[in-house]
């Protein structure tokens, strides 16, 4: 029941344990665990008591396994991985079974974990990547043929067993994270698309932008509309009041963007046998307006946008450190997104900003000096 113990910011009053509190911050920044025996010795030495030996050991620690789990709980919580169903309605899609299910959660795993463990470790590959990771069973499903297929397909993989998972490319159709097919059926419906959820998360998980609960909360019923009204159509009449709109209007237009593709990830062309129209003017929080027609243009958008990098920042402090950034100082978060920014956008550097940052600023002989260790 130790304050020191529960509130890793508590600085110690014992004469020389606040460079082992140093340790334990950044221990659990990274690993949501304890210093190793390098990171003890590094404080016992005297070693922790610059941002340039912070950095040093923060960057030591990323190749640890427990930092690799730790980031790919983050995407877990980013990408809201375990609060959806993914269940669909067998007569519409007899294929999509638990085993599809399953294989797309490894999918984008294996996606994100590519990217952020890459050299370049890129933010804006997250989001305008042109290509999945697929085995077999999944190329079946999303690269089969149809009236507007995703042919043209490259496998860019090596493998050879029809299990394994490669890099398959699909003719610049896809976004990233926004387009990958398990997040495309976890913003569903069983039996259609819905572009109310897929905007709302695109909103805040991805625009950073925040949402006021709906004054009026109105079911979605489709068996209310004509039958031969297409998905966007459905949404626009059920979200054309004032009230509505102080907010749909930031909503539909990115998940209209989504359009393209059908409750499991699909790409199609149709919507009720009329052609998609995915187009739309976006209003942005800053006031101006931009058309969208696409997910490709909502993904260029998002990475350009220095809100939205600003967002993606704070949820990655706040899930590493247990904190807001704001309590690190008011600046604290443009600090870091220009860091982000400068570095090429890379998440791994980032993680090492983040944790250097939390992990040294209450420390009384902390200095800004870059010298090396």
């Amino acid at each position: 029941m130790s304050p020191g113990f529960l509130y890793l910011d508590i600085e110690p009053e014992v004469a020389g344990v606040a460079r082992h509190a140093v340790a334990s911050r950044l221990s659990f920044a990274l690993w949501d665990s304890i210093p190793d025996p390098e990171l003890r010795e590094a404080a016992g030495n005297g070693q922790l008591e610059t941002a340039a030996q912070i950095e040093f050991q923060a960057g030591r620690m990323l190749a640890d396994p427990r930092a690799k789990a730790k980031m790919r709980e983050f995407f877990h919580h980013w990408l809201e991985l375990e609060e959806r169903d993914l269940a669909k309605d067998r007569g519409m899609f007899p294929e999509f079974d638990e085993t599809v299910i399953a294989d797309l959660r490894r999918s984008l795993e294996l996606f994100i974990e590519q990217v952020v463990w890459s050299e370049s470790s890129d933010y804006r590959e997250l989001l305008t990547a042109d290509y999945l990771i697929l085995n077999d069973r999944l190329r079946r499903l999303y690269t089969a043929d149809s009236d507007d297929p995703e042919d043209g397909a490259i496998s860019t993989g090596a493998g050879s067993s029809h299990s394994e998972f490669e890099r398959v490319s699909l003719s610049g159709r896809r976004a990233g994270v926004l387009t990958h097919p398990y997040l495309l059926s976890a913003f569903a419906y069983p039996d259609n698309t819905s572009p109310i959820h897929r905007g709302v998360f695109l909103t805040r998980n991805i625009m950073g932008r925040p949402l006021k609960p709906p004054p009026v909360a109105v079911a979605f019923k489709d068996d209310e509309f004509e039958g031969d009204f297409t998905m966007r159509e459905k949404i626009t009449r059920l979200t054309r009041d004032a009230a509505c709109m102080s907010c749909h209007s930031v909503i539909n237009p990115l998940g209209f963007a989504l359009e393209n593709f059908d409750a499991v990830g699909r790409w199609r062309a149709t919507d009720k046998d009329k052609p998609l129209d995915t187009k739309s003017r976006y209003e942005t929080g800053e006031g101006s307006t931009v058309e969208i027609e696409n997910a490709l243009d909502v993904a260029r958008f998002a990475v350009g946008s220095e809100s939205a990098q600003r967002a993606f920042v704070n949820q990655l402090f706040r899930y590493l450190v247990k904190q807001d950034s704001s309590a690190y100082g008011p600046g604290t978060l443009d600090q870091l997104r220009l860091a982000f920014e400068e570095d090429q956008f890379n998440i791994q550097n980032l993680m090492v900003g983040i944790a250097t940052l939390a992990a040294g600023l209450d420390n009384p002989v902390m200095t800004a000096s870059k010298a090396q260790p």
